[in-house]
């Protein structure tokens, strides 16, 4: 890609042209008017193809014509006014196609559990479900991925969301609420540095994991039973240690012995209450 990105030809065929098109239109901006005949000889566009190609470049608003004698000169529209042009269109064209599209979505397909591949993929999707919270965050990560998320979150908090990050240490965040979860190393061994679990206002929840070393996955959704459930379990489980060892002995009155092995770590902890 890097080559590609230095030559106005294949950035020209990446908006839309065809390559006789990009060739013909950054011949015309060196060499403006020409004929035909000339422009195929400068360009590299065969002659039998050249003046289909000079029309849709008329078509496209990307060249002009000029009759002289009996001769048709074409010149070339500046670039930054074309350009300009180009990206208003292509604005108006996108806002409209957003419009129809949602039309066309079935909300029910939503409700589905949809995977997202990689690191830079999930992060990105936790970002833009960031910014369009309203009302609330519930957010559980590793401290090593606050730093891709912090400016996100700096964001909601700075909109009057309420931000609430539940990690294993303190982390910098004017406005949010942090809440430091007793995690087992086993559990931050499996997450490493994406482990996270995001909700926003009550709609949707983004679930990252690493399957590998080189290898993350997440699941989103906005099925609400799935979503509440996320929201739950952040706003509640997390606090079961604390709770459980201030309970101590007691609490084994209120659990189910097949359940035991499941609180012994919160049991035998030593959080003082």
């Amino acid at each position: 890609m890097g080559e590609m990105d230095t030559d106005p030809i294949s950035k020209l065929v990446r908006l839309g042209f065809s390559e006789y098109e990009a060739k013909a239109y950054v011949a015309l901006l060196r060499q403006s008017p020409a004929t035909g005949y000339h422009l195929s000889k400068v360009s590299a566009v065969p002659r039998s193809m050249i003046y289909e190609v000079l029309a849709k470049l008329v078509a496209r608003g990307a060249a002009m014509t000029l009759r002289k004698g009996d001769s048709t000169l074409y010149a070339a529209i500046p670039a930054d006014e074309f350009l300009d042009h180009l990206q208003r269109e292509h604005q108006e064209l996108t806002t409209s196609l957003k419009d129809d599209l949602a039309t066309l979505a079935s909300p029910t397909d939503l409700e589905y559990v949809w995977n997202i591949e990689g690191r830079k993929n999930i992060l990105s999707k936790a970002v833009e479900m960031i910014d369009q919270a309203r009302s609330r965050i519930y957010l559980a990560l590793v401290p090593a991925t606050f730093p891709d998320l912090r400016p996100a979150l700096e964001r909601a908090v700075s909109r009057g969301a309420r931000v609430v990050l539940y990690t294993t240490a303190n982390l910098d965040l004017p406005g949010g609420h942090i809440v430091v979860a007793h995690v087992s190393e086993e559990t931050l061994g499996q997450a490493r540095g994406l482990g996270l679990v995001l909700v926003v206002d009550g709609k949707q929840v983004l679930i990252g994991e690493w399957l590998a070393a080189d290898h993350a996955r997440a699941s989103w959704t906005s099925s609400p039973l799935l979503v509440f459930i996320a929201e739950h379990h952040l706003r509640t489980d997390l606090y079961l240690p604390r709770i459980l060892a201030c309970l101590g002995d007691a609490a084994l009155d209120l659990i189910q012995e097949e359940d035991w092995p499941l609180f012994a770590r919160a049991l035998e902890s030593h959080i003082d209450c």
